[in-house]
């Protein structure tokens, strides 16, 4: 009953980014639109923005091919290419509430692409070795998360293989290779 909940809220939070300024959208229409109460809603969310980052990997997922095991590449151009499918929800985020809020919903997306693909927990780069490991997973991490900000901002005008290009590049330079 959980899932089934918290699926339902993270369509509902999609659907109404598509029709109306975050701003406007409210606990109540989210709630309504799902079929649940305000209560249930907070049962399962602290705010609206709680729940965006799992709105967002739950539209990314069901609407990609990642699956468990997927390279780190195809995941980014996956999700890079959902991100342009979905650009009204991108600028409507970006023109009300600013980047910052879209950072903090796309990061753990991408810290799941650059550790080797989806179900969370699944790429054998996630758990990390050393602490200077995890730091300078992190930093890559914030680094691209920053980029594909940067190409959301300028209204995606690289291709999404351009993009996985500039960072295979980086990646490979630092690491020879990230596969």
């Amino acid at each position: 009953m959980k899932q089934k909940t918290e699926t339902a809220l993270c369509e509902s939070l999609i659907e109404l980014l598509k029709r109306h300024p975050f701003p406007r959208i409210t606990i109540q229409m989210i709630s309504s639109l799902a079929g649940v109460n305000r209560q249930t809603f907070y049962y399962h969310f602290d705010n609206v923005y709680d729940l965006l980052g799992d709105a967002f990997e739950y539209d990314f997922l069901k609407k990609s091919r990642v699956e468990e095991g997927t390279d780190w590449d195809r995941c980014m151009g996956e999700f890079l290419r959902w991100m342009r499918a979905n650009r009204h929800i991108i600028r409507n985020l970006i023109n009300n509430v600013g980047g910052s809020c879209l950072k903090e919903s796309i990061y753990p997306i991408i810290r799941k692409c650059m550790s080797g693909g989806y179900p969370a927990g699944s790429g054998s780069r996630d758990t990390a070795d050393r602490p200077e490991e995890e730091f300078i997973r992190r930093f890559i991490t914030l680094g691209i998360t920053q980029y594909i900000l940067e190409w959301a901002e300028n209204n995606f005008k690289e291709s999404e293989s351009v993009m996985v290009g500039h960072m295979d590049l980086i990646l490979r330079r630092m690491y020879g290779s990230y596969r």
